[in-house]
This record gives structure tokens, C-alpha cells and sequence, in this order.
């Protein structure tokens, strides 16, 4: 049986590696957690010579790079990436606040691929690293105990757009039985006001000794934060997903608990 730390280096090494070029830790703090929290192995540098040596030596799948860096501007170091039989065929975005139309033709005459405009929106981050270093691919599967409602259609909408093996358990008497069977990475649940059944299944779930240790959160469009809060803490679930879900917030929160090393 493969062990847990082998399974871990196993979808480490199938992550794709996105290298950012960023000297402001703020940015490569922001764009690096978008990232991660999208399934990519991300890697840094602040000066240019340091990502240099890193994409020679990690061969990303693509380089983000910032264009006003210490040392070096961006459009040397693409250059200089570029002429290198390791890094010539890598891909490179170009990351600046400057938006002036003759700086951006500079970058794609000396072969940056595409441009990102800072701050970043998140989405159109994802977009284009998508377009150029391909979809990561997520392992995992996802257990989402919930009858069909709005908030359960919205949810597996969301963790569909992350890639992931979704399971649908509707709360019954065999949902324990259900849940050991398909054996999740995580298990999402949603409560309901007044419904005991439901916190007496949390509570079996956590005391099951195969079941016990798989992160459980819990999620609902009706109960306040304050009671969400205090299920968390009397039935021993994890966290809670906040309702109505934002994209990239849910989809931290379940990489986080998906790859608890990262």
C-alpha cells in the first residue's frame, strides 16, 4: 500500500511549476497564494539573476516576471532568458503597472508572450497562466454531504471549476457507510437549522476511527457565522465555508486542507 508521504510526492511532482520573478513581497505573496490555492507549484525569486539560475535549474512551465526589478530590468532578463538553451522555449509573461502601448510592443518584440497589468485580478491571472502553462490538474476527492438545494448546486459548481472528484452523499441513515466506502480527502457538509440529524451525523463521523481524521467542514445559507462558529467548536469540524461562496477564498480554503503541507 502506498504510504502517505509517497502519495504527497506524487502529486507534488505532477503539479505544474510556475516561476515568479517579483522583488515586492506583497505581489508575490498575493500572486503566489492565487496560484497554489489553483493546484500550481509556485517558485520565487526577487532579483533577476536568482530567477535566472531557478529557471535553468526547476524548468517551469512558465515565467512571470515582473519588469521593474533591482539589478536588472525585466526586459534584459527576458532576454537573457530567452537566448539560454535551458529557458528559450519557456514561456514568459510580463508583469508591470505600466500600461503605456510602446513599453508593452518592447515586451512582445523581445518574445514576452503576454502581458499582466499589476495590481492583478485574479481571474484573469488564472486565465492567462491557463493559457500558457495548461490546467492543473487537482487530485482528490471531495465528499459533499448535502440534499439538493441553491447552495449545494453553487458549491459543486465551484469545486468542478477546481478540477476535483466530487461525491455526493445525501443524508440518510447509510451516509456513515456511504462516506467509509468512498473514503474522501475531505468531507463538506451542510447544515440546517434544527435538523439534529445532522450534527448527530458530524459527531459520528468524527468518532469513526476511518473517517475521523478526514478534514470536515461545514457550510449553510441559514445559519449565522456566530452558530457556524459554535458548531465548529461543539462538534469538532475544522472550519466552515462562508456562504454565498467567493471563488478563490473557497478554493484556498479546500487547498488548504487538501495539501495540509503546503
Amino acid at each position: 500500500m502506498i504510504s502517505e508521504e509517497i502519495y504527497k510526492r506524487v502529486l507534488m511532482a505532477k503539479a505544474k511549476k510556475i516561476l515568479l520573478i517579483e522583488d515586492d513581497p506583497v505581489q508575490s505573496e498575493f500572486i503566489s497564494r492565487q496560484l497554489k490555492s489553483s493546484g500550481y507549484e509556485v517558485l520565487t525569486a526577487p532579483k533577476a539573476p536568482e530567477g535566472i539560475e531557478l529557471a535553468k535549474k526547476e524548468k517551469p512551465a512558465l515565467i512571470i516576471l515582473d519588469m521593474i526589478l533591482p539589478g536588472m530590468h525585466g526586459l534584459e532578463a527576458a532576454a537573457k532568458l530567452l537566448s539560454l538553451p535551458e529557458t528559450k522555449s519557456i514561456p514568459i509573461v510580463a508583469l508591470s503597472a505600466m500600461t503605456v502601448p510602446k513599453f508593452i510592443e518592447e515586451c512582445y518584440r523581445v518574445g514576452i508572450k503576454d502581458f499582466l497589468k499589476k495590481p492583478c485580478d485574479p481571474m484573469h491571472l488564472l486565465r492567462i497562466v491557463e493559457r500558457y502553462a495548461g490546467k492543473q490538474k487537482r487530485e482528490g476527492l471531495v465528499a459533499v454531504v448535502s440534499s439538493i438545494s441553491v447552495a449545494y448546486t453553487e458549491l459543486v459548481m465551484s469545486l468542478s471549476k477546481m478540477h476535483l472528484k466530487i461525491e455526493t452523499v445525501v443524508p440518510a441513515t447509510e451516509s456513515l457507510d456511504k462516506l467509509i466506502s468512498i473514503n474522501p480527502n475531505v468531507i463538506l457538509l451542510e447544515v440546517v437549522p434544527e435538523d439534529k440529524k445532522r450534527e448527530e451525523l458530524i459527531q459520528k463521523i468524527k468518532a469513526d476511527k476511518r473517517l475521523g481524521s478526514i478534514p470536515l467542514l461545514i457550510f449553510s445559507p441559514e445559519v449565522s457565522e456566530k452558530k457556524m462558529l459554535e458548531l465548529v467548536k461543539t462538534l469538532g469540524a475544522e472550519a466552515y465555508l462562508t456562504y454565498p461562496f467567493e471563488y478563490f477564498s473557497l478554493m484556498e480554503t479546500i487547498n488548504r486542507y487538501l495539501n495540509p503541507d503546503e
